[in-house]
């Protein structure tokens, strides 16, 4: 009996350890992966890891093995002077790589098929040019793919005398042309903002114009436009505001349920504080509106974000970060709580107008081009004349059902900062099915990683910490990506150095 005691008490210490248990594997580095590289996580192809690296104008793939040991350097010496940006679509044992360079008054974007060590399968194809000013901006493709990957598009929309032109070729997965579009609408600078487009599995592509109101601050109106292959017109749906304003509409495809989802925070007729979650959802086949629901935040929710009872602002720095959409056609939103300050001489203050919308598209921007919200940025690139402190703090996450009713609701509380570098800051989530993991710095600790999860109910679930077993490793799980089940690459900083972390979470 008392061998039993003891066997049960040894596994009590056992079993947890081996539940939780986090596997590290550092990758080799050298002296040139500094921290002014850009870099690309391409993710797990056949039974290797590739990374793409750009040092100093030197285009490179690391291939690396299952230990994330460096099993070759591939160095891209096909990759022309002036190549500005590289877009990368990645299959299992291939992957395309679209890139962009100037020659003379010429942008050329050239896509080309490569394996899984790097080789290339075909020459560069010719996808489009375009002929620029001297002043203009160069950066002037995007390139878009459907979830399945079989189709893929590249896009422009230059802007001028008061017209937007938007034009699209699209790509099967062999990189054959199907379909190529051109169209021009009014265009008005102050209170016009067009989204990027996104693509479905069937090749259809959508995207948003939203209208400023007579304040100029937010969103007043909004039309949702959508182009079929070989379609003569694009169809345009406009969205009953119920004389509210909202933000930027986040677009969702839901290809199961044939479902293109839209959110936006929104405010009351004249705009002040966010009031609570606007949801439109569009029938992908016919273009009708299925339903469209202003969810209002309650007491309740705003207690949660915010404890000292400032309810009223509460979610006045919230922005929408992952929409995860479920099978039965509901959705689960990621929202952060983000801001930044501004030290300067010149008392910048930050404005939630200004981040929606007048960073990306910028007037002395010729083309419409996104940045995106999660990409590297080097240290080098900071303006240190600003002196800018950036917060990102608590996490809700929403879960809505597919009559757009809010199920439930759980809080992540954190509190990150930084001056002059976000790369520490923010999260990253793992997606396994039953759970949804979310990896991020703890407060001023660079070389702990919190894992929560989110059960299907809104359970929230602790994880042991992931700490570096290795001294100097600070991590950035804000860039991280998952390539595998439980398997994740988290770029780290290492002294000056740029390295990566494979971790495997085992179950």
């Amino acid at each position: 009996m008392r061998q039993s005691f003891i066997f049960f008490i040894f596994l009590l210490f056992i079993l947890p350890q081996k539940i939780t248990a986090q596997e590290i594997m550092y990758a080799d580095f050298n002296n040139e992966d500094n921290r002014d590289i850009n870099f690309e996580i391409l993710g797990k192809m056949n039974d290797s890891y590739i990374i793409y690296k750009n040092i100093r104008g030197k285009h490179i793939l690391a291939v690396y093995d299952n230990d994330m040991h460096i099993k070759k350097s591939v160095f891209l010496r096909f990759i022309p002077d002036k190549t500005f940006n590289i877009d990368f679509i990645s299959y299992p044992d291939h992957f395309y790589m679209i890139y962009q360079y100037q020659k003379n008054n010429v942008v050329y974007c050239k896509g080309v098929k490569l394996d899984a060590a790097g080789n290339k399968l075909t020459d560069p194809v010719a996808l489009d040019t375009t002929r620029i000013g001297i002043l203009a901006d160069n950066k002037i493709y995007n390139t878009i793919y459907s979830q399945d990957k079989q189709r893929i598009m590249i896009y422009k929309i230059p802007r001028k005398n008061q017209q937007i032109t938007i034009a699209t070729k699209l790509f099967d997965s062999g990189l054959n042309m199907l379909d190529s579009t051109r169209f021009v609408a009014p265009y008005d600078e102050r209170t016009d903002i067009y989204s990027d487009l996104q693509l479905d599995n069937e090749g259809n592509f959508i995207y948003t114009k939203e209208t400023k109101g007579a304040l100029r601050t937010n969103v007043a109106s909004l039309d949702i436009i959508c182009r079929r292959p070989g379609a003569k017109d694009s169809k345009t749906l406009s969205i009953d505001l119920k004389n509210n304003h909202i933000d930027e509409a986040i677009i969702k495809i839901d290809n199961l349920n044939k479902h293109y989802i839209f959110n936006s925070f929104f405010y009351g007729q004249q705009p002040a504080n966010i009031k609570g979650l606007f949801t439109t959802v569009i029938n992908a086949v016919s273009m009708d509106t299925l339903k469209s629901v202003f969810n209002v935040f309650p007491d309740s929710i705003r207690a949660k974000v915010n404890s000292d009872g400032q309810y009223k602002t509460a979610f006045d720095n919230f922005f929408i970060r992952q929409t995860i959409v479920k099978k039965d056609g509901g959705f689960i939103l990621t929202t952060e709580d983000y801001s930044s300050q501004t030290r300067s001489n010149t008392n910048n203050s930050w404005n939630r107008s200004n981040y929606l919308y007048n960073s990306p598209y910028s007037s002395s921007d010729y083309y419409l081009a996104n940045p995106g919200y999660d990409y590297y940025r080097p240290s080098s690139n900071f303006n240190n004349f600003q002196d800018v402190r950036y917060y990102y703090d608590n996490i809700l996450i929403l879960s809505l059902n597919s009559n757009l009713e809010m199920q439930w609701n759980t809080i992540i509380p954190k509190s990150q900062s930084d001056d002059e570098n976000d790369n520490f800051l923010s999260f990253s989530i793992m997606n396994v099915g039953a759970e949804i993991h979310f990896l991020y710095n703890e407060s001023g600790k660079r070389q702990i990683i919190s894992n929560q999860s989110i059960l299907p109910n809104g359970e929230l679930k602790r994880y042991p910490t992931l700490k570096s077993r290795e001294a100097g490793y600070e991590f950035m799980p804000r860039h991280a990506k998952q390539v595998g089940y439980r398997e994740v690459i988290i770029p780290c900083i290492y002294r000056a150095n740029i390295a990566f972390a494979k971790v495997n979470f085992s179950e």
